[in-house]
């Protein structure tokens, strides 16, 4: 059976505003604080009327013309979307829905200010049990496309949020699959942009700010990656 704390409601209510995201966090007085992720990221998307401007401009330069209309279709925060083994789901900070000409775009959103990228992989593992861990990881390698064993130094958080994006593409039928960072310090080393280098290099890929990276075609899906930079709250 299935445990429902793992999986995502599939009635949405709007929000009224950036505070309204408060509520949804896993721990609310931890995590919403000005300056930080969690609150600059819901401002960023209720101030937006659509896409914020810098993921708007994302698209409008990607090198493929046909998702340079990409157009947000809906957002949802604090998304989960449960995988196999583990005990908890992947909690996104935005699941964004886009139309563009060549079809739908499935775009998690990680928002970052100063925060690790969670855990290393071997971290995890050692917190994990061997079969949930292995089942677990073994579906994240499916959806997004990597058959070479994954050093334990990668940040755990980038993987699953990468295997979110994929799992709801192909769920809402959609042509392709984006992990998008979303950076709200400029400082690289506070940021921990060398996480993210580490991580596109599994699919020896070039990290390049700004810039949608095509990493790898699971199953005939462009699943691409991204950091942009954006003002923090």
């Amino acid at each position: 059976m299935t445990d429902n704390s793992l999986k995502q409601k599939r009635i949405v209510v709007p929000t009224k505003d950036a505070e309204s995201w408060k509520a949804l966090l896993a721990d609310p007085d931890k995590h919403w604080r000005s300056g930080y992720s969690a609150m600059s990221t819901a401002y960023s998307w209720e101030d937006a009327n659509g896409l914020p401007k810098e993921v708007e401009q994302l698209f409008r330069t990607a090198e493929n013309p046909a998702l340079r209309d990409a157009e947000l279709a809906l957002a949802i925060p604090e998304y989960k979307v449960a995988l196999t083994g583990g005990s908890r789901p992947s909690q996104n900070d935005v699941f964004a829905i886009l139309t563009c000409s060549a079809g739908i775009i499935s775009m998690m959103v990680e928002g970052k200010a100063r925060e690790q990228f969670d855990d290393q992989l071997g971290d995890w593992k050692k917190r994990t049990s061997p079969n949930g861990a292995e089942a677990r990881l073994t579906e994240i390698m499916s959806c997004i496309g990597i058959t070479d064993p994954i050093p334990d130094s990668i940040r755990y958080q980038l993987l699953h949020r990468a295997a979110s994006a994929v799992i709801e593409a192909k769920r809402f039928h959609a042509n392709f699959a984006v992990l998008l960072i979303q950076s709200f310090v400029d400082n690289d080393s506070e940021n921990h942009y060398d996480e993210f280098e580490k991580f596109l290099g599994l699919f020896k890929k070039t990290a390049l700010k700004n810039t949608l990276i095509e990493i790898s075609n699971p199953s005939g899906l462009h699943l691409y990656a991204a950091w942009v930079q954006s003002k923090a709250t």
